[in-house]
C-alpha cells in the first residue's frame, strides 16, 4: 500500500500525474490510481471527463481519490475495491464489472469497467489502471428484458390457474413442488401452503422416496410426453401430460393431468378435436342465414384472416353480412346455395372476394344446407366452407400465359429458322456452284496459266466464303447450347489491330472505300483476352460496314481506351462507324436476334447468315462488354463496343534518350494529331502538329532559323493540296537532310515506299499510331546512322527452310495438299498416316532430327491426344522438348484446352490458314 507520507503530500497539493498522449486520444474513458484503501486518483482522459460531464480541473478540485467520487454510491466503490483486492491475491490482476459511473449534476450511467493491476509503483504503491465503457443502453434493454419476462410469467401463472385441469410444477432434482394451481389443490383437498416446498411422491403417491415409475428419465425442453396412470391413493385415471422448462432458475416439471372420467374433461377433449379439426383447414368457416342469403350467424377458423377484417371491422364496417364477396359473383353464388337446398347435396363454387385493403382474392367455398328442423336453434342456415386458392390461380394463369409465349416463340423461331435454311440453301450453293463452275473451267485450261490462275484465284475466294458461313452455323450452335468458352491469353492490340485491317483493307480496297484507323489514349497496350474473339468481334463490325457501305464510302475504326477506377484492369471503347445504308429504327431493335435481315432490295443481294451480330453480340456478353448501336436509314451506323481487360505490366519504355526531344506530326486530322502528341507526351517528348504540308515547310524553316530544329517529323501520306511526297521534297530541297521524316500512313506503302526513300523519308509507321511503335522508330534513330536507318524494312529470308517436319494425316488428299504448301516454304516433309505409325517414325529417327510435329487429331488406329501423350513419355531427351502441333476440324477452346492438356504447345484449326501456320512455324521454330 502507498505511504502515508506520499498520500498526504499529495491531498494537500493536488498534484496529478499528465495522462499519457496515447491514452488521451482514446474515445472510451481511462483512469489510473493507486491501489489504496481509497484509490486515490492519479490521472484521467479527456475521454473519461467528458463522459462524466466534469472538466479536468472541477474534477481535481472535488476528488482526491474514487472513494469521495463514489460518496453517493459507496456499494459501487466497495465492489470495485474488492475485486481488486481479490485480484491481486488470486494473481489474476485483471477485473470485469459492471458499475455506476455518477455524473456531475447528479444521476449517473451504467459502464462496463476493465480493469488492470500494473506493474509500475508509484511512491511503493502498486497501481490500477481502469477503462470505462458505456453499458447504459444495454442496462436498460436488460431491464426491460427483465420486465417483459415478470410479465410473461404473471400471464403464464393465470393461465395455469385457470386451466381446467390439475397442474403441478416440481424441481426435478429434489422433488419439491414449487408451483400449483387451484384445481390441483381441490383435487387433493388441501391448501397450497401446505403442500408447496414438500416432495411431489410424498402429497400425490404417499409414498416417503421418489416413484419408482418417475418419468423424470424421458421429459424433453421441445417436446410432450404424454401417458396414463392409475393413482390408487385417489382412486382415479389421469390422462397426463409432461414436460421438461425452466422455472424461477430450476430444472422443473410441468405435470397437466385431467380425471379421464369427467364431464369437463370429455367435453374439454370434444372442443380440443373439434379446434383441432378446424385448426387443420387451411381455410374458413361460416354459418350463412338462410333466410336473407347474406347475414353470418357464427365463423372460425381463418375467417377473418382470409377477408382481411378484424372481429370488431366485421361487425362495425360490415355489419356481420357477407358484402365481402366481388358484386359480380353474388348472384351466381346465391343460385349455388338454392340448389344445395333444393338437392340437399353439398355444393361448390369458386369465387372472388374483396378485402378490405381492396386485394382480389380467388375462394372455393363448400356449401351444405341446414334446415330449421334440423338446427340446433331452429334457424335454417348454409354451412360454408372457404380456401384460398389464388396463388394457385394466378400460377395455373402464369403458366398458360408462359406455354402461350412459348409457343408463339418455337413458332416464330421454327418460321425463322425455316426462313433461314431457305436463305442458307442459297448462300451455300453460290459459293459451290462456283467452286464446281471454276474446276470444270481449269480443268478445261490447264495449258492456259492466266486462265487457270483466275480460276484458282475465284475459288480460293469462293472457298473463304463458304468456310465463313459454316463457321457462323457452328458458332451460333455452340453459343446457342452454352459449350462455347472464352480463353484468357495476352494479346497485343497493335498486332490484333493490324491483323484485322489486313483481312479487312482488301475488301473495302474492292469496293474503293475510305479506311481510316485511328487509336486515342491507348497506355496500354498488352491485355489478357480471348485474342480469336476479340478478332472476332472487329471483324464482324468491319466487315459488315464494308459489306453495307456503298462503293467510295468511308469506314472508321477508333480504339480508345477510357480512364478505369479498378486497379490492374482498363477500359476500352471500340468505334466502327460507316457511312452506308443504314437501318430503320425498328430495325435496329432486332440486329442481335438470329435469323434476321433487314428487308430492303439493297441488302437481299448481299450473302450472309444473318448470325454475325447474334455471335457478336453473346461473344461482347461473356467478355462482360457492351455493345451500342446507333443508325440512321440512308446515313449510316455507328457500333459502340465497350469491354474491360486486364492489362499487363509492359516493360518500361526507355526515355532518357528521348527525353524533351521536339517533334512536329503533320496530318490533316486533328484527332489524329491530338492523340499522336498525347503519345509524345507519355514518352517524355515535346510535340507540335499542323494540319498541312505548307504549314510543315514552313514550321520547320522556322524552328530551324530560331536554333531550335526539330529532332523527328511525322508526316501523313495522303493530304489535300501537297501530299505527303510533295511535302518531303519541299522540306529536303529547303532545310537538307539533317531532320529524319517518318511517314505515317493508313494504307499499304509497299507500292509507294521506294519513291518516298528516294523524295529524302526514312522510315514508315503504320497507322493506327501506338506508343510503343512510335518508341521503336524514334530508339532506331537514337542508336544508329541514318545510313543504318534508311531501311527499316527487314528481308525475306525465311527461318524454316531446311527444317524437318513430320506431317501426320490420315486423309491422303489433306496429307498431300498440306505436304506441297508445306515445302513450298522450304521445309523438309516427313508423313505419317496415323498416330501408331507417328510415335513409330519418331521413336526411329535421330536426336532431334524432327524440328517439329504436326499432329492430326482424328485419326484411326491410334488418335492424335494419344500419340502425343506416347512421344512425350518416351525416355529420349527431345521427346518433352520436340514442338507438337494440333491439326483439328475442332476449332472451338475446349478443343485448345484438350490439345494442350494431351501435352500439345498449339493449335491450328482446320481447313488450314497457309498464313497462320506459317506463323505458328516461326513462333515455335525461328
Amino acid at each position: 500500500m502507498m505511504d502515508t507520507e506520499f498520500t498526504g503530500q499529495r491531498r494537500s497539493e493536488g498534484a496529478m500525474l499528465s495522462c499519457p498522449a496515447a491514452i488521451n486520444t482514446l474515445h472510451t474513458g481511462v483512469i489510473s490510481c493507486l491501489l489504496d484503501e481509497r484509490l486515490t486518483f492519479l490521472w484521467g482522459n479527456t475521454g473519461f471527463f467528458n463522459g462524466i460531464h466534469f472538466s479536468m480541473e472541477e474534477y481535481c478540485g472535488l476528488y482526491q481519490d474514487l472513494e469521495q467520487y463514489y460518496d453517493g454510491h459507496s456499494e459501487d466503490f466497495q465492489q470495485i475495491r474488492q475485486a481488486f483486492s481479490q485480484s491481486v491475491e488470486e494473481e489474476v490482476f485483471q477485473i470485469d464489472l459492471t458499475v455506476r459511473l455518477p455524473i456531475n449534476g447528479g444521476g449517473f450511467f451504467w459502464a462496463r469497467l476493465l480493469g488492470s493491476v500494473m506493474e509500475e509503483r508509484v511512491a511503493g504503491c502498486r497501481v490500477v489502471r481502469c477503462e470505462f465503457t458505456d453499458v447504459d443502453a444495454m442496462m436498460a434493454e436488460t431491464e426491460e428484458f427483465r420486465r417483459l419476462y415478470r410479465q410473461k410469467q404473471q400471464y403464464f401463472n393465470w393461465m395455469l390457474d385457470t386451466y381446467i385441469g390439475n397442474v403441478y410444477i416440481s424441481d426435478m432434482d429434489t422433488y419439491e413442488l414449487l408451483y400449483l394451481n387451484r384445481n390441483f389443490c381441490e383435487t387433493m383437498g388441501k391448501p397450497a401452503g401446505q403442500m408447496l416446498g414438500s416432495k411431489c411422491y410424498e402429497v400425490i403417491q404417499g409414498r416417503n422416496t421418489p416413484c419408482p415409475f418417475c418419468t423424470n428419465d424421458k421429459l424433453h425442453e421441445d417436446k410432450d410426453y404424454d401417458w396414463e396412470f392409475d393413482n390408487p391413493v385417489l382412486q382415479k385415471t389421469f390422462m397426463i401430460k409432461n414436460r421438461m422448462i425452466e422455472w424461477s432458475g430450476h430444472r422443473a416439471r410441468i405435470e397437466l393431468s385431467h380425471d379421464a372420467q369427467s364431464t369437463e374433461f370429455k367435453l374439454a377433449k370434444k372442443d380440443q378435436e373439434k379446434n383441432a379439426i378446424i385448426r387443420a383447414v387451411p381455410g374458413g368457416f361460416a354459418r350463412v342465414d338462410a333466410r336473407d342469403m347474406s347475414t353470418i350467424l357464427w365463423y372460425g377458423g381463418g375467417f377473418l384472416d382470409m377477408i382481411g377484417y378484424t372481429k370488431e371491422e366485421f361487425a362495425n364496417e360490415l355489419h356481420s353480412q357477407c358484402t365481402y364477396l366481388h358484386p359480380d359473383d353474388i348472384e351466381r353464388t346465391v343460385k349455388i346455395m338454392e340448389s344445395s337446398r333444393i338437392t340437399g347435396k353439398k355444393t361448390v363454387v369458386e369465387g372472388r372476394i374483396i378485402t378490405r385493403d381492396g386485394t382480389i382474392k380467388i375462394l372455393t367455398m363448400t356449401y351444405t344446407y341446414v334446415s330449421a328442423k334440423d338446427s340446433w336453434d331452429g334457424i335454417a342456415s348454409f354451412y360454408s366452407a372457404g380456401i384460398d386458392v389464388t396463388r394457385e390461380r394466378e400460377e395455373q394463369a402464369r403458366q398458360r400465359q408462359a406455354l402461350e409465349d412459348a409457343y408463339q416463340s418455337a413458332r416464330i423461331a421454327n418460321e425463322a429458322k425455316t426462313n433461314f435454311l431457305s436463305s442458307m440453301s442459297h448462300d451455300i450453293r453460290t459459293p459451290m456452284n462456283a467452286i464446281m463452275g471454276m474446276s470444270v473451267i481449269a480443268k478445261a485450261n490447264l495449258g492456259n496459266p492466266e486462265k487457270l490462275a483466275d480460276c484458282l484465284g475465284k475459288i480460293g475466294t469462293s472457298s473463304r466464303h463458304l468456310l465463313g458461313l459454316i463457321n457462323e452455323v457452328l458458332d451460333m450452335s455452340r453459343i446457342e447450347s452454352g459449350k462455347i468458352d472464352l480463353s484468357s491469353e495476352v494479346v497485343s492490340l497493335p498486332d490484333l489491330v493490324e491483323d484485322v485491317i489486313g483481312i479487312c483493307r482488301p475488301l473495302s480496297n474492292q469496293k474503293r472505300q475510305q479506311l481510316f484507323i485511328s487509336a486515342d489514349c491507348v497506355r496500354h497496350e498488352k491485355v489478357v483476352t480471348d485474342s480469336g474473339r476479340l478478332q472476332q468481334v472487329l471483324m464482324n463490325l468491319l466487315s459488315n460496314a464494308v459489306k453495307y457501305t456503298p462503293d467510295e464510302g468511308t469506314i472508321r475504326l477508333r480504339l480508345k481506351e477510357l480512364p478505369s477506377i479498378v486497379p490492374g484492369r482498363g477500359q476500352y471503347e471500340f468505334v466502327v462507324t460507316d457511312n452506308g445504308i443504314g437501318m430503320t429504327e425498328d430495325y435496329v431493335q432486332h440486329i442481335f436476334e438470329p435469323f434476321t435481315r433487314a428487308e430492303d432490295s439493297r441488302v437481299s443481294k448481299i450473302q450472309g447468315t444473318g448470325l454475325g451480330m447474334t455471335i457478336t453480340e453473346n461473344i461482347v456478353r461473356m467478355m462482360n462488354g457492351t455493345i451500342e448501336v446507333k443508325s440512321r436509314l440512308g446515313q449510316g451506323s455507328t457500333f459502340i463496343f465497350a469491354v474491360s481487360f486486364e492489362v499487363c505490366e509492359e516493360e518500361a519504355l526507355c526515355k532518357n534518350e528521348l527525353a524533351g526531344l521536339p517533334v512536329l506530326v503533320v496530318d490533316d486530322d486533328p484527332v489524329v494529331c491530338e492523340s499522336a502528341v498525347e503519345l509524345l507526351k507519355d514518352l517524355g517528348m515535346r510535340g507540335d502538329w499542323v494540319l498541312s504540308g505548307k504549314e510543315a515547310v514552313v514550321r520547320i524553316a522556322e524552328a530551324r532559323d530560331s536554333g531550335e530544329d526539330y529532332y523527328f517529323v511525322v508526316l501523313d501520306w495522303q493530304m489535300p493540296d501537297m501530299d505527303g511526297l510533295d511535302t518531303v521534297r519541299a522540306i529536303r530541297k529547303k532545310l537538307g537532310s539533317d531532320v529524319p521524316i517518318i511517314i505515317i500512313s493508313a494504307y499499304d506503302y509497299s507500292d509507294i515506299e521506294e519513291e518516298f526513300l528516294r523524295a529524302g523519308a526514312d522510315a514508315f509507321i503504320a497507322k493506327p499510331l501506338f506508343r510503343s511503335r512510335m518508341a521503336c522508330a524514334f530508339h532506331k534513330f537514337c542508336r544508329r546512322d541514318k545510313g543504318e536507318t534508311a531501311g527499316l524494312i527487314q528481308d525475306g529470308y525465311s527461318a524454316l527452310a531446311g527444317r524437318r517436319l513430320l506431317l501426320v494425316e490420315d486423309n491422303e488428299l489433306n496429307r498431300e495438299i498440306a505436304s506441297e504448301l508445306l515445302q513450298m516454304q522450304g521445309l523438309l516433309v516427313e508423313t505419317a498416316e496415323d498416330g501408331r505409325q507417328a510415335v513409330e517414325r519418331f521413336r526411329a529417327s535421330g536426336l532431334r532430327e524432327y524440328s517439329c510435329i504436326l499432329m492430326d487429331v482424328q485419326m484411326p488406329v491410334m488418335d492424335g491426344y494419344q500419340a502425343t501423350e506416347v512421344i512425350r513419355a518416351l525416355s529420349r531427351e527431345d521427346a518433352r522438348e520436340i514442338p507438337i502441333i494440333a491439326l483439328t476440324a475442332n476449332a472451338f477452346a475446349a478443343d485448345l484446352g484438350k490439345a494442350h492438356s494431351a501435352g500439345m504447345n498449339d493449335h491450328v484449326s482446320k481447313p488450314i490458314d497457309m498464313e497462320h501456320l506459317v506463323g505458328v512455324l516461326h513462333k515455335w521454330l525461328a
